[in-house]
């Protein structure tokens, strides 16, 4: 950094030109703050940068952080930190939209399952106006789940007098299509809706940054 002439070192160029001049590494220096004995900030950021990018650091919990060279306990606290804070921006962006349709469900509820490495069911309860008064995220390894769940799903929606449902899971290993058991359970759960005067609304399956919708089934894949 010391031999950088002081307008080019990544604070002064912030103040000079604006936060969208910098580039990825030396925003990342910035965030990081110091270096290493054996790198400098700005070349341990290059380094993640090229390594990494800004959209597989995201992804990545602490522990995973940790183990890149050169980021310990405080650097990885920072990151995760920050990611976190941009993940909370995103979803309170959305958290007074009306989950009208599928795409809005998926937009709402992405950036909780952006960086997920495991299976995850969330439910999210909407009042008449399809607003969202309330969301549960459930994870197991277990592919029956969702139906060990309908006790606990159907008893929140009357106690909370929720107008309707969406539910919402991922698929970690990149399949976006529905299993026979997310179809039985999608089936057996509108059924008891139904009988209780509940809506629900979808279910949708999301993978690789995309969703399946049960009720817009005939379009299958949508971006």
């Amino acid at each position: 950094m010391e031999n950088l002439s002081k307008n080019d070192r990544p604070r002064e160029k912030l103040k000079l030109k604006g936060v969208k001049e910098l580039a990825d590494t030396e925003l990342l220096a910035l965030i990081l703050g110091t270096g290493t004995k054996d790198e400098s900030v700005l070349d341990l950021s290059s380094r993640i940068i090229k390594e990494y990018g800004f959209e597989k650091l995201f992804k990545m919990n602490i522990n995973d952080i940790k183990k890149i060279k050169g980021i310990g306990d405080a650097k990885a606290s920072i990151l995760s930190s920050v990611f976190e804070v941009t993940r909370r921006i995103i979803r309170n962006e959305t958290s007074d939209i009306a989950l009208r349709e599928a795409k809005d469900v998926f937009n709402y509820i992405y950036p909780y399952y952006y960086m997920l490495e495991y299976e995850a069911l969330t439910v999210i309860y909407v009042d008449a106006k399809l607003h969202v008064i309330k969301e549960d995220h459930f994870t197991s390894n277990s592919v029956d789940y969702i139906d060990m769940s309908f006790k606990k799903i159907i008893g929140d929606a009357i106690n909370l007098n929720a107008f309707g449902i969406f539910l919402a899971h991922n698929h970690p290993q990149g399949s976006l299509f529905p299993s026979e058991a997310d179809i039985d359970s999608t089936r057996r759960l509108t059924k008891i809706c139904e009988g209780l005067g509940i809506h629900f609304f979808d279910h949708l399956i999301i993978a690789r940054g995309m969703y399946y919708s049960f009720s817009e089934a005939t379009n299958n894949l949508v971006k």
